[in-house]
C-alpha cells in the first residue's frame, strides 16, 4: 500500500521510488496489482516523458492479462509519440502485453509496421524485436508482415554501407545489434516464401562477403547470416557460401566459435553434404581437441559424413576416438560405428575386422546386438571362418586377463564353432599380411581353461565356454579326455545353469549317443533371412513378435532392427536341446504355463498354491542318460485332426468383451484330452501382449502349447487359440482349472483370474 501511495504522489522523486519498489517487491501474481492499474493509466497520459517512461517500464515488467486488456490501447498510442525515448519504451511494453494476450496483436499491426521507418536505432531494434515476437506468437500473421521485407532489406544494406558513426560503431561495424535483429527477422519472413527469399538473397550475400571476422561482433553477424541463409529458400551458391563461413569458424582459436560452427554444420549437413565434405579434414582434427564438448560435436558431424567412399578413413578416426572417449559415451559410439559398418562396409573382411577391433576397445560397453552382429557376419562368410577364429584366438590370448567381455564371448563362440581351423595355418590371400600359424590342441584347452578361471567370467561366459568345449570334443579327434575333465568341474556347481550343462554334455559324450551328438553339434548354418524368420516365428508366442506373414522384410541398413533376436539364439545351443529339457521340466514341475507376451517363467509361482491339495511331488532319481534317452525317443504330438471327436464345449471366461471357449477333444491315439482354448474379442480395440496361463491340481498332468498369436485382434471370433493337453490321473476327483489372463488395451494392463469347475464328469 505504501508503494501505491508513492505512485499516486504528484512529485516525480516519490513516484520513481514507488514504481521502483513496485517492480522489485511485487510480481504479476500479486493481487494488489489490480489496484495500481488506474494509476498506470493516468501516468501513461502524463505530460512528462519521464513519468510516462516509468509507467511503461512497470507495464513491461509486471503487466498481467487483465492489465494488458485495459492498458493495451494507451500503450499502443505511445508508439506515435514524438519522443523516441517513449516510443522505445512503448514497444517494449507492448511485447509484454502481446505475450500475455496474443489475440490483440492483429489490432496494432499498422502501428507496429510504422515503427520500421523510425530514424532512431533504439526504436528500430525494439520494433524489429516486437515484430519477431508477434510472428512467434501468431504465425498466421506472417503474410501481413511480408510487405516489410523491402524496407528491412534496405535498412540492412544501409547499415552495411554506413560509414564510421561514433554513436553506433562497435569494433568497426555499424550497429551489429540491429544487424543481428534484422537477420533474425528476415530468416523468419523468408521461411517457406520464395518471393521474400528472392528479395533478400542479394543483401545476405553482401553481408556474408563484406563482414570482417577478426572481431566477435562480426562473427555474431556472420553466424546469424548463415542461419538466415539456411532458413530461407536461398540459392545453392549462397548455401555453399554459408558452409564455407562455418568452415572458417572451425579454424578459429576460440572454442566457443568452433563449437557454434560444428553445431551449425550438424544441422545443415543433410541439406548440402558435398559442401560440408570439403571441410572433412578440419572436422577430423577437432576429434583431437582437448575440449570434450568440441570432440563430441565433431563426432556427431563425422558420423553424418560417412558414406561408401570415406567409410574406412572416418571409421578409423571414430575408433581412435573410442579409445579416449568417456565411459558414458562409449555405448552410443559403438552403436553408431556398428551402424555405419553395416551400411557402408566395402568388404566382409573389413567389416569383421572392424567389429572385432571395436569389441577389443570397448567390448564392456557394447550392446549384445553388436556381438550377435559379429557372429552373424562370421557365419555368413565361409572364407572368413579360419581368419576370424585365428584373429580372435590371438586377441583373447594376448589380452587376458584384462579382456573386454564382449570380445571374450565372441572369441569363445568362434573357437567352439570353428576351432578345428586353428589346427591349420591361415593365409587369407597371397597379398595379405595376416598370416596365422597353426596352434595345438593344448593351446586351445589352455585358453578355454584360462577363460573359465578368469575373474571376469560370468555365468553366461562359462556357459558359452562349456558349449565350446562340447563342440570341440566332437570337432577334434584328440583331447576328448581333457575336454570332459574341464566340463566335469561344473557337475557340482551351485549354478543350476552350469550344473545342467555339465551333466548333459558329459552324458551326451557317451558312445551310444555318438549319432545324436553328430547331428546335435553339427556346424551352425549361415544366419540368412530365412533362418532368422524361422527363429522369429519360433519365439513369436514367447516374445509377442509378428509371424512371418506380418513381419516386414529385413533391411540391410538398420542393424538395430535386424539384430533384435535374443543373444542366446546366436551364442548358445539351448535351442538344440529343447527336446531334451522339456520332458524333464514336465516331470519336475507337473505344471506348465505358456505366455504369449514377455512374461517370466517365475509367473508359475503365482498359481502353484491355489488348490488345497498338498500332495508333494516325488523327486526325480536315476541316471541323467535315461532322462535324455526318454526325451530323444519322445515323439512330438501333433494337433488334433478333423477326424477326432469334439466331446463338449465349455465357456471358461467372459468379461469386458473377452470370451474364452474351451473345446474338449478326445484323441483315440493319446491318453490325454486336448482342450482347445479359443479367444474371442468383441471390442473395437486390440488386446496386445496377450498372456494366457493355467494351473491344475497335482493329480492332473498338463502340457500347454504356445498360442497361435501374441495378440487378439479387435472383433476377432476365435482366430487366436491355444491347446492344452490334460490327463486326470485320479478319475474319481473332479477336473478343475485356474486361469490367469493378462493383456494390454488402451495403454492399460488388465489382469483377470477365473476358476473353471464345469468340466463334464469323466474328464
Amino acid at each position: 500500500m505504501e508503494c501505491l501511495k508513492l505512485i499516486a504522489s504528484p512529485n516525480f522523486p516519490e513516484k520513481r521510488i514507488g514504481y521502483l519498489a513496485l517492480m522489485l517487491l511485487l510480481d504479476e501474481r500479486t493481487e494488489v496489482l489490480t489496484l495500481v492499474t488506474n494509476s498506470l493509466k493516468n501516468d501513461l497520459q502524463h505530460e512528462s516523458q519521464y513519468v510516462v517512461g516509468l509507467a511503461l517500464t512497470s507495464v513491461g515488467n509486471l503487466a498481467t492479462a487483465d492489465m494488458g486488456r485495459v492498458l493495451a490501447a494507451d500503450v499502443a498510442l505511445q508508439l506515435g509519440s514524438s519522443n523516441p525515448y517513449v516510443r522505445k519504451k512503448a514497444a517494449l511494453a507492448l511485447i509484454r502485453i502481446m505475450k500475455r494476450i496474443p489475440e490483440v496483436a492483429e489490432d496494432y499491426i499498422d502501428r507496429i509496421i510504422g515503427l520500421i521507418k523510425d530514424r532512431s536505432h533504439g526504436v528500430l531494434i525494439t520494433a524489429v524485436q516486437l515484430i519477431s515476437d508477434v510472428l512467434v506468437l501468431q504465425p498466421k500473421l506472417s503474410k501481413k508482415f511480408h510487405r516489410t521485407v523491402p524496407s528491412l532489406v534496405k535498412m540492412l544494406r544501409n547499415l552495411l554501407n554506413l560509414g564510421y558513426s561514433p554513436e553506433h560503431d562497435i569494433a568497426g561495424i555499424a550497429d551489429p545489434f540491429l544487424q543481428v535483429k534484422l537477420l533474425q527477422l528476415l530468416a523468419m519472413l523468408g521461411k517457406n516464401d520464395d518471393e521474400a527469399s528472392e528479395a533478400m538473397n542479394d543483401v545476405l550475400a553482401q553481408v556474408a562477403t563484406n563482414t570482417e571476422t577478426n572481431r566477435n561482433a562480426g562473427n555474431a553477424i556472420l553466424y546469424e547470416c548463415v542461419k538466415a541463409i539456411m532458413a530461407i529458400q536461398s540459392e545453392s551458391g549462397l548455401k555453399v557460401l554459408a558452409v564455407n563461413i562455418l568452415g572458417r569458424f572451425l579454424l578459429n582459436r576460440d572454442n566457443n566459435i568452433r563449437y557454434v560452427a560444428l553445431n551449425s554444420l550438424t544441422k545443415v549437413v543433410n541439406e548440402d553434404v558435398a559442401a560440408v565434405q570439403r571441410h572433412r579434414a578440419t572436422i577430423l582434427e577437432c576429434l583431437k581437441d582437448p575440449d570434450v564438448s568440441i570432440r563430441q560435436r565433431a563426432l556427431e558431424l563425422t558420423y553424418q559424413l560417412v558414406n561408401s567412399n570415406n567409410v574406412k578413413e572416418l571409421v578409423r578416426e571414430m575408433l581412435n576416438y573410442l579409445v579416449v572417449a568417456a565411459p558414458e559415451h562409449r555405448a552410443l559410439l559403438c552403436g553408431r560405428v556398428s551402424n555405419v559398418v553395416e551400411r557402408f562396409a566395402p568388404s566382409s573382411k573389413w567389416q569383421v575386422e572392424t567389429l572385432i577391433a571395436m569389441l577389443s576397445i570397448a567390448g564392456n560397453h557394447c550392446d549384445d546386438s553388436i556381438a550377435c552382429m559379429t557372429v552373424s557376419h562370421v557365419t555368413e562368410s565361409p572364407l572368413l571362418h579360419s581368419f576370424a577364429t585365428h584373429k580372435l584366438f590371438r586377441l583373447l590370448r594376448d589380452e587376458l586377463p584384462r579382456v573386454q567381455i564382449a570380445l571374450m564371448h565372441v572369441a569363445v563362440w568362434c573357437i567352439g564353432e570353428y576351432g578345428d581351423h586353428l589346427l591349420h595355418s591361415c593365409e587369407l590371400d597371397r597379398d595379405s599380411l595376416d598370416i596365422f600359424q597353426a596352434v595345438t590342441v593344448a593351446d586351445i584347452l589352455g585358453i578355454l581353461e584360462t577363460v573359465l578361471k578368469s575373474h571376469l567370467a560370468t555365468v553366461l561366459t562359462k556357459s558359452y565356454t562349456l558349449t565350446a568345449l562340447m563342440k570341440l570334443s566332437n570337432r577334434l579327434s584328440v583331447g576328448q579326455t581333457e575336454f570332459i575333465s574341464l566340463m566335469n568341474q561344473f557337475n557340482s556347481s551351485l549354478s543350476l545353469e552350469l550344473h545342467q550343462r555339465s551333466c548333459e554334455y558329459v552324458s551326451m559324450l557317451n558312445p551310444r549317443w555318438a549319432e545324436v551328438c553328430d547331428h546335435t553339434l553339427t556346424r551352425m548354418p549361415p544366419l540368412d533371412d530365412a533362418t532368422l524368420g524361422e527363429q522369429h516365428d519360433h519365439s513369436a508366442s514367447i516374445y509377442g513378435a509378428p509371424n512371418a506373414a506380418q513381419r516386414q522384410p529385413r533391411k540391410h541398413h538398420d542393424p538395430e532392427s535386424e539384430r533384435s533376436f535374443p543373444v542366446k539364439d546366436l551364442l548358445d545351443l539351448d535351442g538344440i536341446f529343447d527336446s531334451v529339457v522339456q520332458p524333464e521340466k514336465h516331470i519336475m514341475n507337473q505344471m506348465a504355463t505358456s505366455t504369449a507376451g514377455c512374461s517370466k517363467a517365475a509367473d508359475v509361482d503365482l498359481l502353484t498354491d491355489i488348490f488345497t491339495t498338498k500332495t508333494p511331488i516325488a523327486p526325480i532319481s536315476g541316471d541323467p542318460a535315461l532322462i535324455i534317452d526318454n526325451a530323444v525317443m519322445t515323439e512330438e504330438k501333433t494337433l488334433p485332426s478333423q477326424s477326432q471327436r469334439a466331446s463338449t464345449q465349455v465357456k471358461a471366461f467372459e468379461k469386458d468383451g473377452l470370451t474364452i471357449i474351451m473345446d474338449l477333444v478326445d484323441d483315440p491315439l493319446d491318453t490325454k484330452t486336448s482342450v482347445i482354448c479359443k479367444f474371442f474379442n468383441y471390442t473395437h480395440n486390440n488386446f496386445e501382449r496377450f498372456v494366457f496361463q493355467a494351473a491344475v491340481p497335482k493329480y492332473v498332468n498338463m502340457e500347454m502349447k504356445p498360442a497361435t498369436a501374441g495378440s487378439v485382434s479387435a472383433n476377432s471370433r476365435g482366430d487366436v487359440s491355444q491347446i492344452v493337453k490334460l490327463k486326470n490321473t485320479s478319475p474319481s476327483k473332479p477336473l478343475m482349472m485356474r486361469l490367469k489372463i493378462q493383456y494390454n488395451v488402451g495403454g492399460r494392463q488388465i489382469v483377470e483370474q477365473a476358476q473353471v469347475s464345469s468340466f463334464p464328469a469323466g474328464f
